[in-house]
Formats: structure tokens, sequence, C-alpha cells
């Protein structure tokens, strides 16, 4: 696959991409290398089953680019707490570094579809860019408080009838008393990536580190890693200024589709940062369209650069 050169920017500075990956490491790559020639630093999680791809990304990984190592890593199955414990081990890696702003969460299935200073001008505008509903205003069948009632196992229902079986009769144990088990924060939900400030961030984890009470209640609920983040930035000052997630996709039932070539327009019609899911060994062009077209349209408006 091939990959467009430029020359380097700084549009990026001050942002830490939190990524969480798993498997196709040449795509990943592409990814890194964008986030930083434009002076984001990046900070990976990979599965700690996928040992392959550690060794793979260990060949790949470009210069700003931390990844977590094996001994950091968790297990992270579909709908599981692992999600949120990876995102929680980058999120402190990432503040290790004074110079980081803004942290934004990414998928190793994310690529930009802006100018890297567009980008910017989304992300750096002093607002927490999250997706906040309330639970109890949902559908039931959807992102509702069935997700705080009742315990799950993570993992993909539609592959396993046991897990579905069991997910499904999880009632019958019996509702958790919600003001009691929050001990009265208001249950939230939201998509999963999002971008936030660095004071939004250390909140966060202070939140965690001082109420351990806190990722106890999440460990067995439905898809923590829609609630967990979003529960605790509901209920703290941060929600004055919200803006809307960074992210284009098209879901089918729970699942994003992977975009093809032919979605492109209507990802950049979005006006969103970043689109997923792509994956190259679906539609290579897709993926070489996303990146080129970000890096044309920023060379088009400097003086003598060629697009």
């Amino acid at each position: 696959m091939m990959e467009r050169s430029g020359g380097a920017d700084r549009a990026l500075q001050g942002l830490a991409a939190l990524i969480l990956a798993h498997d196709n490491m040449p795509q990943l790559a592409l990814l890194l290398r964008w986030l930083g020639r434009h002076g984001a630093q990046s900070f990976v999680h990979l599965d700690a089953r996928a040992h392959a791809a550690q060794e793979e990304l260990a060949r790949f990984a470009p210069p700003r680019c931390t990844v977590l190592p094996p001994a950091r890593s968790f297990k992270v199955a579909w709908g599981g707490f692992g999600m949120v414990e990876a995102t929680l081990a980058l999120m402190r890696e990432a503040l290790k570094d004074p110079a980081t702003r803004h942290l934004a969460l990414l998928s190793g299935t994310h690529l930009p579809l802006r100018p890297a200073s567009e980008v910017a001008s989304f992300l750096f505008d002093g607002r927490e860019h999250i997706d906040l509903s309330f639970a109890a205003a949902e559908p039931m069948d959807q992102k509702s408080l069935r997700r705080f009632w009742y315990h799950a196992l993570p993992g993909r229902e539609e592959e396993s009838a046991l897990l579905r079986w069991l997910n499904r009769n999880s009632w019958r144990l019996g509702k958790r008393d919600l003001a009691r088990g929050l001990r009265g924060m208001t249950p939230m939900v939201g998509t999963q990536w999002w971008c936030l400030t660095a004071e939004c961030a250390r909140h966060v984890l202070d939140f965690v580190d001082a109420n351990p009470w806190y990722p106890r209640f999440f460990r067995f609920s439905s898809i923590p890693d829609e609630t967990f983040f979003h529960t605790i930035i509901g209920a703290s000052p941060f929600t004055r200024a919200l803006g809307s997630a960074p992210l284009y996709q098209r879901m089918a039932g729970y699942s994003p589709m992977v975009l093809r070539a032919a979605d492109l327009p209507a990802a950049r019609a979005s006006g969103m940062p970043f689109a997923r899911k792509f994956d190259s060994r679906v539609d290579a062009a897709a993926v070489e369209l996303a990146l080129f077209s970000a890096d044309a349209a920023e060379a088009s408006r400097r003086p003598g650069i060629p697009a």
C-alpha cells in the first residue's frame, strides 16, 4: 500500500491519540505516521492476546508512538470491562507528558477525513467532544438503563447462543439499585469514541482513583465503554462545554460497517474529523483515498506545494 509523502507540520501538537487495536498492523502504521507527521503523540494498546501484532508493530511503529508493553495490556473482549481498563491505562500514560492538552480515543480502524489543520480546529476548541445522553431517555432495546440494571458477560451474542441466553436471562437475578450502586450519579450513555481536554481527562482519573467502588460497579455491566466515562463526565462541571463526538461511522446493528471508497463523500460531508471502520484488507482504495485526500487538501493550501 502506498503512503503519500509530505512535509511535517505541528497542527496536532498537544494531541495524545489513544489507540485501541488488535490486528492489521500495516494499516495502523499508516494512521500512526499521519498523526506523528502532524505533531500528535500516539499511545497504543494492543490486546494482551495479540502476541503476533505486538511483534509486528515493533517493526512498523514510527517515531512519536508509545506502545504499552504486554505486562500493562489487557484482554479486550467486545462489550467487556477490559476496554475500559485499556483506555484508562492509555490515559494515564498520555498524561505523564505535561505537553498533552487533548486526548482523543481512536481505534485501529480510524482514519482522518480532513486536513490536520481542520482536525485541530474541530478538536482544540475548548470543548469536550463526547456523545452524552441520559440512559433513562433511551429506548429499552438500545443504550438504556438495562446497561446499568443487569450484569452481563462480554462478547458478541450473535456468535454464541449460550452467551446470548445468559445475558438475556440475567434479569432473573434482579435489578441493581442504581441510586445506591451509583451513589446518586445519573446514568449516562454515549458512543465509545471521544476527545477530551487534559483537564477533563485528569478529572476522570482522579475520580476513579478516589472512588474504587465505581469501577467495581461497571466491571460486569453491559458495554461499559459506552457508560463508564460518560457517567463521570455527566456529573462534572465539564458538561458546560460539550461538542460533537469526533467520528463518522455507519452502524449495522451493534457493529460499524466497513467503509468503502464510495462512502467517502458522505463521510466527508458529515464534517467529522475522523471516520471508522476502514479495513485495507476489504477496500485498500478507501484507506488510500482517505489519507491521500487529507494530505492533498492540506498541500493545496500551501503556496509552492503541489497536491
